[in-house]
């Protein structure tokens, strides 16, 4: 902001005249500039556009009345409030100058404390306009959308951007309230919160989900302020939209980076890892079976060496694809490692359900992939352990089943092999 002292151009062809005001407004911490001619008064407004012009009606070759009439038809000037000082003391001269555009009128004899007091509430009013202008900018310039109600929540005024990002134009939302961006996405809870911490510390801010006039549903911050009145009572909403969508797009291909596999889009280790302590914990409660199906391709390290990566990735992503269609809702199958692959099968009532499903794989990978005209079949081994019979710890089913595809790829490939039962804790106290 700036905070230098006003500036007050004083206009008038005696010298005297001048001196007195000058010497009168320095006290009030003004500075000032002068002028003893119209013309020259023109080139200092223009040129310096001080916040209040003092002018003189009567001066030779240009009168006041004219340098009135310049200075609002300048852009640059057109803003700066002029007060004649003239000892044309009759109704017509006052009454032209106040329609030419002067702020005030000041005849001679002038009271010198009250022409001070003039000059100064004049400048006061206009800096109070120009930090109005500078708000209205700001508001109508916001990336963010705005909007203002009154106590009982009504719209008073939205800005461009709040235009922008709902649909709804200035006409159509104000006098409505702001549900008629309600989603629906929130229960009722979440609006309990929201205004008992808007009632008791004025102000709230958080994540809230609204509707576009096009039915859209989109996620904004949501910053609302409650401004009270001198007696402490309600008395307007001021509410800040900042649309997050880009951000949240954003969150959500890191998320997908974090947990799923950029080659085939399939969940990789650590989505893996987090269902499948969900899956062990419902099958516990629900006392049926889990099984962890360990997937390796037989044929897929010849193929990529002479194929080129290229086409391997092709095959991984077929491979992928063919494995999703073989699973129900609430399956997972996930890639681990360069063609290793993991079946995460819930609710299972026996184990012959697992070794299904392990039989269609098998038959899914014996069929050609058909790529740039050349037939390439991979096969698989699998091997699969259970919970609860073998353990309940995922990383544990994960090394059980490892193992009994390691026995099955060992036995030829292109099958699938359960895990003996003999859990690790049972092997160590074989070994000791």
């Amino acid at each position: 902001m700036n905070h230098r002292p006003p500036t007050i151009l004083i206009v008038d062809d005696v010298p005297d005249n001048i001196r007195l005001l000058a010497e009168a407004l320095k006290q009030e911490n003004f500075l000032i500039r002068f002028a003893l001619s119209g013309m020259e008064a023109l080139e200092l407004a223009h040129d310096g556009q001080p916040d209040l012009i003092l002018l003189d009606v009567m001066m030779p070759r240009m009168d006041g009345y004219e340098v009135c009439t310049r200075l609002k038809a300048d852009p640059v000037t057109e803003d700066i409030p002029v007060v004649f000082i003239t000892a044309s003391s009759d109704e017509q001269s006052e009454l032209r100058g106040l329609q030419l555009g002067a702020a005030d009128y000041v005849t001679k004899p002038i009271s010198l404390p009250i022409v001070k007091a003039r000059v100064r509430n004049l400048i006061n009013a206009r800096r109070s306009r120009e930090q109005l202008r500078l708000a209205a900018a700001v508001f109508d310039s916001a990336l963010e959308g705005i909007a203002i109600t009154d106590a009982e929540g009504i719209i008073q005024e939205v800005n461009d951007a709040f235009c922008r990002i709902t649909g709804y134009s200035r006409e159509e939302a104000v006098g409505q309230t702001p549900r008629i961006l309600k989603s629906g996405h929130h229960d009722p809870d979440f609006y309990q919160v929201f205004w008992r911490s808007l009632i008791s510390h004025g102000n709230w801010q958080g994540e809230i989900w609204n509707r576009t006039k096009t039915g859209e549903i989109w996620p904004q911050l949501l910053n609302i302020t409650l401004l009270r009145d001198s007696q402490g009572k309600p008395r307007e909403y001021v509410a800040i939209w900042t649309d997050i969508r880009i951000l949240k797009a954003h969150q959500q291909s890191l998320e997908r980076m974090a947990y799923h596999d950029a080659l085939t889009g399939l969940p990789n280790r650590n989505l893996l890892t987090d269902r499948l302590r969900q899956d062990i914990a419902r099958t516990l409660r629900r006392e049926n079976l889990l099984a962890v199906c360990f997937l390796d391709l037989d044929r897929f390290k010849p193929i990529n060496d002479r194929y080129g990566h290229e086409v391997g990735d092709r095959v991984l992503r077929e491979v992928a694809e063919r494995l999703g269609h073989l699973l129900r809702s609430g399956d997972t199958v996930a890639r681990v490692g360069g063609d290793e692959f993991i079946l995460l099968l819930t609710d299972l009532s026996c184990r012959e359900e697992a070794e299904h499903i392990a039989e269609r794989a098998l038959g899914e990978l014996g069929h050609p992939l058909l790529i740039d005209g050349n037939d390439l079949t991979v096969g698989a081994s699998i091997g699969i352990a259970y919970c609860p019979d073998q353990g309940r710890d995922g990383e544990h089913l994960i090394d059980l089943a490892d193992q009994a595809m390691y026995r099955a790829k060992q036995s030829g490939g292109n099958r699938f092999l359960n895990h003996p039962g003999m859990t690790l804790n049972d092997a160590a106290g074989a070994d000791g």
